[in-house]
């Protein structure tokens, strides 16, 4: 596994789990740059971090 993708994979759980404190804690929904409620807002980053994991676990990224 290359640097990128791990670079990936930890971005992708850091969003991942922001998104479900924000599920949860409508306070920390604030700090997502989406528009709509809390919750839509919270769906949108468990979606994005979802994405990211699943480009660190499957798309092989070259660093040479």
């Amino acid at each position: 596994m290359e640097t990128a993708n791990i670079i990936f994979l930890l971005i992708g759980i850091i969003i991942f789990f922001f998104g479900i404190v924000a599920f949860f804690n409508p306070n920390w929904a604030r700090w997502i740059n989406f528009p709509g409620g809390p919750r839509l807002k919270a769906i949108a980053a468990l979606l994005g971090g979802a994405i990211f994991i699943i480009i660190g676990f499957f798309i092989e990224i070259p660093t040479n």
